[in-house]
């Protein structure tokens, strides 16, 4: 019998839940969920009727394991053991009335072979409790529903290492909840050259959920598939931080102290002062590891914060500017006129926007898009904000869609570092000497700091402040931190009008030496004419790619 479109599975459960002659039986729940040919989930509980005397251990087999049906070994399922040679549950004396959750993941029938297929699941007791040592065993039966629709095709997703709820859309429309790992489909079949775009639509509580490679397509005599990963944290700033609101860093910023490189170029992976970096222009972290666009040697760096050891990501043509949402990296190249978004786990490298070696300023979506020596991008997760230099323009690319277009920012001048707390976006304005703050929500303009004119003072009032040269941003939940390419200044902005200025550091001389830090403090650092390249905070310590010293660098207290 043809299947009706949209509906993926029919569950049910069969057999006795007890024994006459025994008081204790066995309370299965009805199924939830679906299983189908694709190996999407499905669960059902178990408990017991009374608290035992002693343990009892309910074990768990498939009618067809080989081709179907297959029970999820994870908590509160145990691999086989002594006392069950299969997957089993425990229910101990205290807790035996507490139901427990089976899943099982349904891989079962043939994709273009138009017939439903059946398994069941029994459940049976072992234990030395008289009252649950002979109950009957319980028979938990499936029908795995085919939903091959001749001419038409699903969009199935993968998703990776979800702990919470997941909610997804695709065209627009249809909505999936997720609340586990592994294999899933939107329930409508989509006729053949169909378009798809799948999106997120609300993100774990705990969690950053993002794709890998493209999440958006035509669908092409298959079943499309599109793969997410999950990361703990919360993007803010182009950076992943381990809670929703970035905390103000410690103020008492005391030392510098080199990472990796020892000023020497090169591209050597290594450890420490033995690794090489040639023109590490931008920096960026998810936490757990720095990444850096290696600007002459055309490569996308990987520094572990843990081991300070530094690997290669993956090659890319002139990178420029580089943010992270804990799952891809996504990257400006300046002088090919793109963005890519490169996945962190697979080195995989997608395009988002541009066409390669082709200048321009054209919105559109992938394909059609132009743009004019991208310098520095950050996100926030759904969308990514690229300083468009040439043109002077901030472009957004649509993260989910590949869609770019214009955020009406004005009184651009040769701009490079920008931020985003996902309401306002912070601007290094380089070529006027200021900083323009643009609102998301309002689409209003302003300048928050310098006079327009280049100079080095600091003042209560962000406006009365003069810059030279702001070049690399980032923020925490207080301040905006800035440091100055011809300025070769560290400086700090209070986010709150009216935006005071401070500086915090300038170098004793150019060069590399650690030491402390103050205006002049003993460290060294930037080179004896400017100091063009970029910061991020992992919501502990700053770091910088000190660029003409092929190094990467820490302020600590």
């Amino acid at each position: 019998m043809k299947p009706t479109p949209g509906v993926l599975a029919l569950l049910s459960f069969t057999g006795s839940l007890g024994s006459e002659t025994n008081s204790g039986s066995l309370v299965v729940s009805a199924i939830s969920g679906n299983t189908n040919e694709f190996g999407v989930r499905a669960n059902f509980t178990v408990a017991l009727s009374q608290n035992p005397k002693s343990t009892v251990y309910i074990c768990l087999e498939s009618s067809d394991s080989a081709n179907g049906g297959t029970i999820v070994e994870s908590a509160p399922v145990f691999s086989a053991g002594t006392e069950c040679n299969k997957p089993y549950l425990e229910f101990s004396p205290t807790q035996g009335t507490t139901p427990q959750t089976v899943t099982i993941e349904g891989a079962r029938g043939t994709t273009g072979i138009q017939t439903d297929t059946s398994y069941t699941i029994s459940l049976s007791a072992s234990t030395d409790d008289v009252s649950f040592k002979n109950i009957n065993t319980v028979t938990v039966g499936i029908i795995n529903k085919n939903i091959d629709i001749p001419g038409s095709y699903f969009v199935r997703v993968f998703i990776k290492n979800l702990t919470g709820t997941l909610i997804l859309k695709n065209n627009g429309s249809e909505n999936l909840t997720l609340t586990s790992s592994g294999y899933n489909n939107f329930s409508t079949a989509l006729t053949d050259l169909s378009a798809y775009s799948v999106s997120v639509m609300s993100q774990p509580q705990t969690q950053v959920c993002s794709v890998e490679g493209s999440p958006f397509g035509n669908l092409a005599g298959a079943h499309a598939v599109v793969t997410f990963d999950c990361v703990n944290g919360f993007v803010f700033n182009g950076t992943l931080f381990s809670s929703p609101n970035p905390p103000t860093l410690n103020q008492s910023f005391a030392n510098m102290t080199t990472l990796s490189g020892d000023g020497t170029s090169g591209s050597n992976n290594g450890i420490g002062a033995s690794a090489r970096f040639n023109n590490p222009i931008a920096i960026a972290t998810d936490g757990q590891n720095l990444f850096l666009a290696d600007l002459t040697n055309n490569l996308i760096r990987k520094h572990s914060l843990g081991d300070n050891s530094v690997t290669t990501l993956a090659a890319s043509p002139g990178p420029h500017g580089i943010a992270t949402d804990g799952v891809n990296v996504y990257v400006t190249s300046y002088n090919n006129h793109i963005v890519n978004k490169i996945n962190i786990s697979t080195g995989a490298i997608t395009l988002m926007a541009g066409a390669s070696g082709v200048s321009g300023d054209v919105d559109g979506g992938i394909g059609t898009s132009r743009l004019n020596v991208p310098t520095y991008l950050t996100t926030d997760g759904i969308n990514l904000f690229v300083t468009d230099r040439t043109n002077n323009k901030i472009k957004r690319i649509v993260i989910a869609t590949g869609v770019t277009s214009t955020l009406s920012v004005s009184g651009m001048n040769n701009s490079n570092g920008i931020t985003t707390d996902g309401n306002d976006i912070y601007i290094a304005n380089s070529g006027n000497h200021t900083i323009l703050k643009y609102n998301l929500a309002t689409t209003v303009t302003s300048v928050v700091a310098g006079t327009g004119v280049s100079g080095n003072s600091d003042n209560s009032t962000g406006t009365s402040a003069t810059l030279n040269t702001p070049y690399g941003l980032t923020m925490d939940g207080s301040f905006l931190y800035i440091l100055e390419g011809a300025g070769k200044s560290f400086r700090k902005m209070s986010l709150s009008s009216p935006f005071a200025i401070f500086t915090f550091a300038t170098p004793q001389a150019a060069g590399l030496l650690d030491g402390t830090i103050g205006i002049p403090g003993t460290s060294w650092f930037c080179d004896s004419s400017n100091c063009d390249t970029s910061i991020t905070t992992d919501g502990n310590f700053l770091f910088f790619s000190d660029r003409h010293n092929h190094s990467v660098r820490k302020i600590l207290y």
